[in-house]
């Protein structure tokens, strides 16, 4: 009896979608305001920054997803380039726990948006946030994406509302004014980077993509150049119609933002809009951490029975409510804040890897089957993934002693958990994985 794969359903449209809609949630929705305490108005140049770190990384994973179209698609990298299991454990470890957590910490925020429309205790409105997107992405990806498509694009109009909102104010204020200078830029850009973490997630959707090869890259270059002209754009708007202090003290800095040009009734609108938004990033973040269980569990990584798929839905149900019970116990930590930026320390040491995944490929195999190729090569090494390294490196040296510290219990955690799974095999380098489609 054949074993049962996920269904291929996605197309190029559904997969931009599906990256804008995990690239813009709730942290250009919410930490905007943060961003704009420590970067005053040159926020827009924090975006840009993390732009860099998206699309140059962004590059790598088109070209190692059109190689190796797998979900768990970190865990495959790194052990094709390196014949580590214990790396490519400990690599996707760090991926699955920080799209759990935030997936949590994200549900308690929608929770506080709900409180201040109508009055309902936050943990059990979270949990029964959790448990409700958890049904629809057991239901399939199909349904799962059209939910998706949707509030992508009432996230999107957001944006744009409190873009053109500011447009005629555009060029009235000096946008290069930075209360702790250059250091604070770089500070806000730590923040945002949690705004553009779910690029990488496109590439967890390989194994339910039509011609993936061609369409993961495309749509995933695509989301990151829509999301970095938004982004650039709302941050320019945002401090054009409201003065920087005054975004930084907002819960909701964006809606904020539009009702200073387009009266009270903006506020409301794009509290719903933020809303939504929030729904949104959880649903896309439950849908990535079950893709990668399944990934990991069909590579032998974790147990056999996380890979069980519906035979109606063809979607990963045991992974999913593993993921929901472990979503749940972390519904207990608090502060988007300080979970932005474990989030994106987890993220960046993830990329990192990634982009020394392709350098290492691009010398070691240069013979590879590569459909797609990242721009910009001097023989062996790729410019671009030097870039997207080098940015993740410089980022990561930016953080606080905290953030650094929680944020390297995310590896730790995972070798712990991969040595209680693989005591026999711990440290043993699997030449199997290192067997790239050579031509």
């Amino acid at each position: 009896m054949a074993r049962l794969g996920l269904k291929r359903e996605v197309g190029l449209f559904q997969l931009v979608a599906y990256g804008v809609g995990n690239i813009i949630g709730a942290g250009i929705y919410v930490l905007v305001g943060a961003a704009s305490g420590l970067s005053g108005n040159e926020v827009w140049l924090a975006f840009l920054v993390g732009a860099v770190v998206a699309l140059f990384t962004g590059l790598s994973y088109a070209e190692l997803s059109a190689m190796y179209p797998k979900a768990a698609s970190e865990y495959v990298y790194l052990g094709r380039a390196y014949g580590s299991r214990l790396l490519s454990f400990m690599t996707e470890w760090i991926m699955l726990i920080t799209e759990i957590v935030a997936a949590a910490t994200v549900s308690i925020g929608f929770a506080l948006y709900f409180q201040s429309i109508y009055s309902f205790p936050v943990i059990p409105l979270a949990a029964m946030l959790l448990a409700a997107i958890t049904f629809i992405v057991v239901l399939g990806i199909k349904q799962s994406l059209r939910v998706n498509t949707v509030l992508s694009i009432v996230a999107i109009i957001g944006l744009l509302v409190v873009i053109f909102a500011g447009v005629p104010k555009f060029g009235s204020i000096n946008y290069t004014v930075a209360p702790m200078g250059i250091s604070g830029v770089f500070a806000a850009a730590i923040l945002v980077f949690f705004a553009y973490i779910g690029f990488d997630n496109v590439a967890n959707l390989s194994e339910e993509t039509k011609n993936p090869e061609r369409t993961i890259p495309k749509g995933l270059i695509i989301a990151v150049a829509i999301t970095t002209v938004l982004y650039v754009l709302v941050g320019i708007a945002a401090v054009s119609l409201v003065p920087w202090q005054s975004l930084s003290k907002s819960n909701a800095p964006l809606a904020l933002a539009a009702s200073a040009a387009l009266g009270p009734g903006a506020f409301g609108v794009l509290t719903v809009a933020a809303l939504l938004t929030t729904f949104n990033t959880v649903l896309v973040l439950l849908i990535v951490a079950s893709r990668i269980i399944y990934g990991m569990a069909r590579e032998g990584a974790l147990p056999k029975v996380l890979g069980k798929i519906g035979k109606t839905s063809r979607a990963p149900y045991v992974a999913s409510m593993v993921v929901l019970v472990v979503a749940l116990a972390f519904l207990s930590l608090g502060g988007i804040g300080i979970v932005a930026k474990i989030t994106s320390f987890g993220s960046l040491l993830t990329f990192a890897l990634v982009n020394l995944a392709l350098l290492h490929l691009r010398r070691v195999a240069p013979n590879l089957k590569r459909p797609f190729r990242a721009p910009v090569s001097i023989g062996w090494l790729s410019v671009t993934g030097l870039v997207g390294l080098v940015s993740c490196l410089v980022l990561l040296t930016r953080f606080d002693t905290l953030s650094v510290a929680l944020g390297l219990v995310l590896p730790f955690s995972g070798i712990v958990i991969y040595l209680s799974i693989n005591r026999k095999r711990s440290f043993a380098i699997d030449r199997k994985l290192h067997e790239p489609h050579e031509k």
